[in-house]
């Protein structure tokens, strides 16, 4: 048998965390449309890692294990995109449980401020918004929304809960030397999740270098033309894979569909050159 050559879609979210779909319905979409490996890259867990393994082999596309991380770098946020780890670590997974009850302490904060404005969003209906996944602020926006106190989602963010605005509350991240640790314990590789124009502070993507990330994301729906050639010669000079995808959460603010933004089908062969050559 041929071996695969479609592109990948190495960033996709499920209702494991902030995500509407499935593990099963992404790696079967995904495998209807063409791709030939995709990677679940929920925030802050791996409770859909196993489904996600399982759906690949009945639909018959490659699935690779993705976890995303929040860190904090002296004020500034960057993500970390964990792959190619063992999901049933031990250390991994004991850190998930701590962030998973930081997250909800998060949430319990924010409806609180909402409350104080005069919007009435039971904790409870939260809660059952998440269903499986980790509580997160697109649970709470899609109350809001429900309860008519904005008109669509993407309000509730921009007037209410994004960074910056009147009633969120910063999350508690692991710091990146933590982060990587943890990921490349696992058997895994960390790489820098859409850095945009940061790519630009090369003393910053080198900290992160030396900090054990080994690759960076290029092909994001964030990224224009220009700045995927900046992130890609900057990956090209420090020898990092470059990995892609269409950050697929739902569609209320979908930038990209499954697979419209992909990486090719080397980058996923870097990375397992990676993770089973570096040292961990």
């Amino acid at each position: 048998m041929d071996a695969p050559t479609g592109p990948c879609d190495l960033h996709l979210h499920s209702h494991y965390s902030d995500g509407t779909m499935s593990p099963d319905e992404l790696v079967g979409f995904s495998a209807s449309i063409g791709l030939s490996a995709v990677s679940i890259t929920d925030h802050d867990t791996m409770n859909g890692q196993a489904e996600a393994l399982e759906a690949g082999s009945r639909y018959g596309i490659e699935v690779v294990t993705g976890i995303e991380f929040s860190i904090d770098d002296g004020g500034a946020s960057h993500h970390i995109l964990g792959y190619c780890f063992d999901h049933a670590d031990a250390a991994l997974s004991e850190a998930l449980v701590s962030l998973a009850a930081q997250r909800i302490e998060r949430a319990r904060g924010i409806v609180r401020l909402l409350a104080d404005r005069g919007m009435a969003v039971p904790f409870e209906e939260v809660l059952a918004e998440a269903g499986k996944g980790s509580v997160g602020r697109p649970h709470i926006a899609r109350v809001l929304h429900r309860r008519g106190y904005v008109a669509s989602v993407p309000e509730a963010f921009s007037r209410w809960i994004s960074d910056g605005a009147p009633c969120n509350v910063p999350k508690t991240t692991l710091p990146l030397d933590d982060v990587v640790g943890l990921v490349r314990g696992a058997g895994g590789v960390a790489v820098w999740a859409h850095p945009g124009w940061n790519v630009k502070k090369g003393d910053l993507l080198d900290r992160f270098v030396a900090a054990g990330v080994r690759g960076i994301e290029v092909w994001h729906p964030n990224h224009s033309e220009r700045i995927v050639e900046a992130i890609a010669a900057a990956a090209r000079e420090r020898g990092l894979v470059m990995t892609g995808g269409s950050d697929y959460h739902f569609a209320e603010i979908m930038q990209a569909d499954i697979g419209e933004i992909a990486a090719p089908r080397g980058s996923l062969d870097a990375l397992r050159r990676e993770a089973s050559g570096g040292s961990h």
